[in-house]
């Protein structure tokens, strides 16, 4: 068996006045890619966060398992 690992990253915007819809809809945007990624074996192995004045990056690390 091999083991495959990738990254899923992800940016929002902090929220500011009239920006919640984005950041909403970017946190959704975010939700999809990860239920994707789960719906072909992917696991979320970790998540980081780094945050800025004006951003909030999400990089999320998936594994999974195939066999050879």
């Amino acid at each position: 068996m091999s083991k495959q690992i990738t990254t899923v990253t992800t940016i929002v915007p902090a929220v500011g006045e009239g920006e919640l819809q984005r950041q909403l809809r970017k946190l959704g945007e975010r939700d999809n890619d990860l239920a994707t990624f789960a719906g072909h074996g992917w696991e979320l192995n970790h998540t980081a966060t780094i945050t800025g004045p004006e951003l909030v990056t999400f990089v999320d690390t998936l594994t999974r398992t195939k066999p050879e």
